[in-house]
């Protein structure tokens, strides 16, 4: 990969790397005293004087209140992770009516839509690539089992060759077949992301035998390479595993590197049904491993029995566990008691041995840590999805493999007991094969293993076709876009109005998330912290849910008249920013713009975000997303309660409510306004941009692949929403952008690109090209106010005074 420096070298305008470094020093990406706590930014007011509004309560609480903001949300969050168990289990399908017949067929009715469900969640909406066979790698590879040197490794009884398969277009899976002389039946047998495929053959580090084992009781044995846990900087910058690099661009695109791995799996039980036909199947792995097949067991009801070792357990915690390991929405729905009930009626074994201890540190890529459940843990959630399949009398579907006199296999990763469960369950003499691994282990170890090109090499051959086969993606996902949009009416305004409510509701429910809890009385609580000349400022606190505050600053123009139905607007800032940064102190990116516009006679509310922090933040978005939830879910009800309270004060028409916000505030001006519908227009400063190519390319240096900010990505956004249909959800209200030419967020013709889309909206289909505009001016990731003040004059229908 190109380095960022040679990158940089090779571009023709130097403005570009002045304007990236500006942004990243303006959106809070490097260390600032911006961020701090605020205080000495309120003006010293005498506490005789520090009353509160009107028609509100004394705000008493003291300290940061951002940071007691944060704090509350992660209170929040998690409870309702631990709320989850009870409530997937209440989600589960019953037999109806319950003394009905019960049955596997009756069962594998009632949670086809389910599994259909947990697919999508991991990425599995391509189809499969077919073909007749495996291509055999190895040279010359012999057909018989004479000991013949062309095999990577052979004896009398099995042979091992190194194999690909066709798994998506543009995608192959790579890694060794083991055939033993006779087939009982077929396996995939999934390595741990620490392990390379000849590992599981007893080759090389952290070398193990449960290939030869399996073969040796009759299995055709499948290993599939996979994604590994290498960790290194990329383009310079964050670091990350090549799991963490893939996950961020499949993420944004539908997909996921957990459903590239079930492909992978499910193209080679393809393949083993071709070559083994009615025999049964297996499906195993250790730690990772075991994460693939119960995953792949779950989608493929071909599997006759899934071993998964070393990672049953449950999954509240899942937020803390590396990040490529992230499904949006898993917990709504699944955790691991219902994988297992997915791959009920057929046969899973639980083998609750310790899984791999990883530690990730953060580095600018998303901190982790991976272990495996202890046996209690095991226990208790195989003991959940029984209880859920007691209902259909499938409870003995679900195996805990326990210590057996069966002999000890040397040098596995899978117990004992957990690879004699399996086999067994297939029919297969797992004894038989102890002796064997005993006697001819160290035989198939000296096999021509050298012509196995480096580890280096095959894991960049892997993670960069996978990075191929996503760009692809990324170059048509606007056409999948543009199929999605197809229902949507512009033939009238009444049409309109009506068709766009299922796009709005897909991303309020799907892509964003919507907490369906009943919101608690707004409780208005506020403190004068600013007495100046033209205004007065108060901070501003508000209930929204348990634990669950919004919080801000309001500022009131003073005026000889009494303050009466003002148009008022939410200036909302960036990233790492709180409400003052937009008040005193002309910070860079903001230049005092919520004192500029009350000084115009605006009200002005500047809320505090969330995204303040860094990675307490951002692990709020990491608990967000196993709900299906993300951090702007939480945001928007924030918004809700504010423009509620907002809408009741007399100053404030209810009308003429304006969101306005720079940056990662930009990034909220296209979700709350496209949501939030009592916003009467919006203003998106220094963010928009072609925001799916922003987060999926690896062939940019804008991209959000290369930096810290690994709470940004969308799950499957890019296949429905880019910024010009969020602007359609805000449409026909009015909608502005405000661009800088040196903004770093990403070249002039990407967001040209992006915004041409808008104003062929507005202005050619739904006919009002008045209501929309961008503003380009000569200048960085900062807030102009120019074409900004006069188009909140223009359609807020308040007079722009001469600053």
């Amino acid at each position: 990969m190109l380095s960022l420096d040679s990158y940089f070298r090779r571009l023709s305008d130097n403005m570009t790397k002045l304007s990236i470094k500006f942004f990243l020093i303006v959106a809070g990406l490097e260390a600032s005293a911006w961020a701090q706590f605020p205080a000495e930014h309120f003006d010293k007011l005498d506490p005789v004087n520090v009353v509160e509004l009107q028609g509100t309560e004394r705000l008493t609480l003291q300290g940061d209140i951002a940071s007691e903001l944060v704090s509350g949300v992660d209170r929040f969050l998690l409870k309702q992770l631990d709320d989850s168990v009870i409530q997937r289990k209440a989600h589960w399908p019953k037999p109806n009516p319950p003394s009905g017949a019960l049955g596997a067929l009756s069962y594998e009715d009632a949670i086809k839509g389910l599994r259909a469900q947990y697919a999508r969640r991991i990425g599995l909406v391509d189809s499969r690539s077919e073909s007749s066979d495996w291509i055999i790698e190895s040279p010359l590879g012999v057909t018989d089992f004479s000991g013949g040197l062309q095999s990577l490794a052979s004896d009398e009884n099995l042979r091992i060759e190194q194999v690909r398969w066709p798994v998506l277009e543009g995608f192959e899976a790579h890694g060794l077949l083991v055939i033993p002389k006779t087939i009982r039946f077929g396996a995939v047998l999934v390595p741990d992301a620490s392990e390379l495929p000849e590992n599981l053959c007893g080759v090389g580090q952290n070398a193990n035998a449960d290939a030869l084992a399996i073969a040796r009781c009759g299995g055709l044995v499948v290993i599939p390479q996979g994604a590994s846990r290498h960790r290194e900087a990329r383009l310079g910058r964050a670091v990350m595993t090549d799991q963490e690099f893939l996950y961020r661009s499949a993420f944004i695109l539908g997909r996921h590197l957990l459903g590239y791995h079930v492909h992978q799996n499910m193209a080679a039980v393809d393949l083993l049904k071709k070559r083994i036909g009615p025999k049964p199947i297996m499906v195993a792995g250790w730690g990772e491993g075991g994460w693939i097949a119960l995953a792949t067991g779950a989608c493929d009801t071909r599997i006759d029995v899934t071993c998964v070792s070393g990672h049953f357990g449950p999954r509240e915690k899942i937020w803390d566990e590396p990040i490529h390991r992230n499904v949006h929405g898993l917990l709504k729905d699944f955790g691991d008691a219902q994988l297992a009930c997915l791959i009920a009626p057929r046969q899973l074994v639980i083998d609750p041995v310790p899984g791999p201890d990883v530690s990730i540190a953060g580095d600018g890529g998303a901190p982790g840590r991976l272990i495996g459940p202890e046996p209690s843990e095991a226990k208790a959630e195989a003991d959940r999805a029984r209880e859920i399949l007691t209902d259909w009398k499938l409870q003995d579907r679900v195996a805990l493999s326990e210590p057996s006199g069966v002999a000890n296999l040397q040098g596995t990763r899978i117990s004992d007991s957990g690879l004699a469960t399996s086999i067994g369950k297939l029919g297969a003499d797992f004894s038989a094969g102890s002796l064997a691994i005993a006697t001819k282990r160290a035989a198939i170890a000296q096999g021509n293993w050298d012509r196995l090109e480096s580890v280096q090499s095959r894991r960049l051959a892997w993670l960069g076709q996978i990075d191929r086969w996503q760009q692809r993606k990324l170059d048509l996902i606007q056409y999948e876009r543009d199929a999605y949009w197809k229902d949507l009416d512009t033939s009238s305004p009444e049409k309109f109005a009506s068709s766009i409510e299922p796009y709005r509701k897909e991303f309020r429910e799907e892509i964003i998330g919507n907490w369906d809890l009943p919101k608690k009385p707004l409780m208005p609580r506020t403190r004068l912290v600013y007495e100046r000349e033209k205004f007065r400022g108060y901070e501003v606190v508000l209930d929204v849910f348990d634990d669950v505050i919004a919080y801000g600053v309001l500022l009131v123009p003073k005026s000889s008249e009494p303050i009466a139905k003002r148009p008022c607007v939410v200036f909302q800032h960036g990233l790492e920013g709180r409400p003052t940064d937009t008040i005193v102190k002309d910070h860079p990116a903001y230049h005092d713009v919520s004192a500029r516009l009350a000084e115009q006679g605006y009200v002005v509310f500047a809320p505090q975000n969330l995204y303040l922090f860094t990675d307490r933040f951002r692990s709020l978005q990491r608990k967000s997303n196993p709900l299906g939830k993300t951090l702007f879910s939480t945001i928007i009800a924030q918004h809700e309660q504010i423009v509620k309270w907002l809408g009741s004060r007399p100053e404030v028409d209810p009308s003429r409510i304006a969101f306005y916000g720079l940056s990662y505030g930009g990034k909220s001006a296209m979700r709350i306004p496209a949501l939030v519908p009592d916003y009467c227009l919006s203003i998106c400063s220094a963010d928009f941009n072609d925001w799916v190519w922003k987060n999926a390319s690896t062939s940019a240096p804008y991209s959000y692949v290369w930096t810290m900010e690994y709470e940004i990505f969308e799950f499957d956004l890019g296949r429905k929403f880019n910024y010009a249909e969020m602007a359609t959800l805000i449409a026909p209200r009015p909608f502005m952008v405000e661009r800088g030419h040196g903004d770093g967020v990403a070249p002039d013709e990407r967001v040209g690109l992006e915004f041409a889309k808008v104003r062929r909206m507005y202005a050619a289909r739904l006919g009002i090209p008045d209501k929309t505009t961008i503003e380009w001016f000569n200048g960085p990731h900062t807030i102009h106010g120019v074409g900004t003040f006069e188009f909140l004059s223009k359609h807020l229908n308040h007079p722009l005074k001469v600053e």
